[in-house]
């Protein structure tokens, strides 16, 4: 029993202390709330309001105002007000141990003052913007009313910068004038939204009207001086040239000059609209076209002097050139009575000739018309430039066609010169074989030594000929050369193994009655030399038996006979 009054107790305690913590919890909640609710005083809604009410306002701004000032006032009797009801009704509730109605309303004012702090700076900003809106205002306007008196102290100080412009001009300005009138009508009943809609327009007006007189005065000093003194200046110069009898290519300079005149006119009538697009568009287009005057002026001046500069000279040039096609045709017709010419230097030398008659024909029609005073110079320049560079080229070529045609001669010499050393080799070679006295020639060795000594004689023929072709005889040159040095070699080769087959049938001989093998090689070798006339076979019949008796004799007698052949060659 003792024990459970002590349970008792010590349950009663803890309920005791948690309804003490409960009851601080929410007090504390309480006052955080009340301490919230406090500081709404500090946003300052009723001070600005006093300040706003204490603007003129009207129109759009009066039921601006009366529109948050109605929020305000039913936000202070309805929603302020009560706020006190309920926070003593959360403390009562929270004295009298009601906890759960207390905490349900600590949860509704907590909800309820923010959205209060929403509402009230919400409307403070409202009131604020009124205000701004009135400053803001005030200022744009000042500014857009000194520029208003920049334009208009302009336009009445420089109105020839504008010329036919300038009625529209005033005009303009007479509309922005209506404007802020307007504007300060607006401000002084105190409708600041409604002038701000004005000034907003205002603004786009006098910008786009600064524009305009930031735009007019060049082009429409362009128009009243700048062009008109360009076409003077052009009219003068053009008279001038055509007292030196000048003449132009496809333009008439003094009706391009009239119809310029009209353009400027029309153009300076459109500033009268103030459509200043089309205004440049045209002022571009004359200027281009007054360029285009000048250059063509000053291009033909220019011609003029480069022409009378280039006459004498080219007139010379061609001549010389003349003289040279002529003295080249001359030579290749020379040439062509004892050469075949087989590079078409005639045709390409008659061509080049009818290049120059070209130029001289066109030279002497330009001159002409220089003497009858009919010339377009920068035609003649044009054509007079080309003229010097075709003749450049015909020079370059005429002086290749002479270099390729001048060693016809000297190559014909080289091919006699070649053809008396030819003639010399092949009866050196046939010398030779005689010398040896041997008892006849391969047959194949004989043809090879006919086609050689034919070759020959075929260059020979060709080079004793009237007119000959000395591509041809290039040709045979190289390959009767080749021919003629194979046939050497062969030569070389017959009269070697000729020579080595007798002096090893020799060298046998002390072999011959002690072996069987070496005497039936040698009469074998013996045969074949002097039947077949195969020297190089009868030298590898006996030499090969003749190894196989005596190891190195064959080296033997071939060194003693090449060291016996090169000093007879020394001597």
């Amino acid at each position: 029993m003792e024990y459970i009054l002590i349970g008792i107790i010590i349950i009663a305690l803890l309920a005791y202390v948690s309804v003490i913590l409960y009851q601080r919890r929410n007090s504390k909640a309480i006052d955080q709330l009340q301490t919230k609710e406090q500081s709404l005083n500090d946003i300052p809604v009723k001070q600005t309001l006093n300040e706003v009410r204490k603007m003129k306002l009207a129109g759009q701004s009066m039921t601006a105002f009366q529109k948050w000032e109605k929020a305000y006032q039913k936000l202070s009797h309805d929603s302020i007000a009560k706020m006190d009801q309920k926070l003593l009704a959360a403390e009562t509730a929270n004295n009298h141990y009601h906890f759960f109605e207390a905490q349900k309303l600590i949860n509704g004012l907590k909800q309820e003052l923010d959205d209060l702090r929403q509402q009230l700076n919400e409307i403070l900003a409202g009131f604020q913007q009124l205000k701004k809106r009135q400053e803001k205002n005030q200022e744009q306007e000042k500014a857009l009313e000194a520029t208003y008196q920049k334009l208009r102290k302009q336009l009445l100080t420089k109105s020839f910068a504008f010329g036919t412009a300038t009625e529209q001009l005033e005009a303009k300005l007479s509309y922005l004038e209506d404007a802020h009138n307007k504007f300060a009508k607006l401000a002084k009943h105190g409708d600041h939204v409604e002038a701000e809609g004005v000034l907003k327009q205002l603004d786009k007006d006098t910008t786009e009207l600064n524009d305009l007189m930031t735009r007019i005065p060049p082009r429409y000093k362009e128009i009243k001086t700048e062009f008109p003194d360009q076409l003077r200046e052009l009219r003068s110069g053009y008279e001038q040239l055509a007292q030196q009898r000048y003449a132009f290519y496809d333009i008439n300079i003094p009706n391009e000059l009239d119809q310029l005149d009209h353009d400027i006119s029309t153009t300076n009538d459109d500033f009268a609209t103030l459509d200043l697009t089309k205004i440049e568009a045209g002022n571009k287009a004359i200027e281009q076209r007054i360029d285009h005057l000048y250059d063509v002026i000053e291009a033909e001046m220019a011609a003029r002097q480069q022409v009378e500069k280039d006459q004498a000279d080219l007139e010379e040039f061609i001549m010389h050139a003349k003289r040279q096609s002529h003295a080249l045709l001359i030579e290749l017709d020379h040439l062509d009575q004892s050469y075949h010419l087989t590079h078409n230097e005639i045709t390409d030398a008659e061509d080049l000739k009818k290049q120059i008659d070209e130029i001289e024909v066109n030279f002497a029609e330009n001159s002409q018309k220089i003497s009858d005073h009919k010339a377009v110079y920068s035609m003649v320049a044009d054509d007079f430039k080309n003229a010097f560079t075709v003749l450049t080229n015909i020079e370059e070529k005429q002086k290749a066609i002479n270099t390729s045609v001048q060693g016809l001669r000297k190559g014909e010499q080289e091919a006699q010169k070649s053809l008396q050393s030819f003639e010399f080799e092949i009866r050196n070679i046939k010398r030779q074989v005689e010398k040896l006295r041997l008892p006849g020639l391969a047959k194949a060795y004989l043809d090879f030594f006919f086609v050689v000594t034919d070759e020959i004689n075929q260059l020979a023929d060709d080079l004793n000929q009237v007119k000959i072709n000395l591509d041809d005889i290039t040709k045979q040159l190289i390959a009767t050369q080749e021919d003629l040095n194979k046939l050497k070699e062969e030569t070389n080769d017959l009269i070697d193994s000729a020579l080595l087959t007798e002096q090893l049938l020799q060298y046998s001989n002390r072999y011959r009655h002690s072996h069987a093998e070496v005497a039936q090689a040698g009469d074998q070798a013996f045969q074949i030399f002097n039947q077949q006339y195969d020297y190089k076979q009868a030298l590898e019949t006996i030499a090969t038996e003749l190894e196989k008796v005596e190891p190195g004799s064959y080296k033997k007698v071939e060194d003693s006979y090449y060291s016996s052949k090169q000093d007879d060659l020394l001597d």
